[in-house]
């Protein structure tokens, strides 16, 4: 499911410097876990544009807006937590043609968040880290 829903990413058209993938998606593409959805954060000016865009649901959940397309769901905040969207979308690694917010970035949103779901995956990106000497990339 994870690969359909990256190439599903690609066909978006979103520019370059105005997304990255976060939550579950920078864990799938190394096939560390897989995905059932995939959440981007986008910049204010990506959000603004896509808010009236044929095939965008505006939804809200928890206090916050996010836009959703068939398993992809588009947000310009992130929570729990301050995040600053830009730095994170300036700071993504490109894997496959895509933006992925760092692993470091997850694993620190993770541990905040702490919902049942997020403590094996807590455990899965701190045993990559070691694996890897610390290093976040691939």
């Amino acid at each position: 499911m994870s690969w359909e829903l990256f190439e599903k990413v690609k066909t978006i058209g979103l520019p370059s410097g105005g997304y990255a993938i976060f939550g579950s998606g920078p864990m799938a593409i190394r096939g560390l876990r897989d995905c059932r959805d995939i959440d981007l954060i986008v910049t204010d000016e990506v959000f603004e544009e896509y808010k009236n865009s044929s095939g965008w649901e505006l939804k809200e959940i928890k206090g916050k807006e996010l836009l959703a397309n068939n398993g992809v769901e588009m947000m310009n905040g992130w929570s729990p937590g301050e995040w600053d969207i830009k730095q994170l979308i300036e700071d993504a690694e490109i894997i496959e043609g895509l933006p992925f917010v760092r692993l470091s970035e997850v694993l620190r949103w993770k541990k905040l968040a702490k919902r049942d779901k997020d403590l094996k995956d807590i455990e899965i990106l701190e045993k990559y880290f070691k694996d890897r000497g610390g290093r976040g990339s691939i």
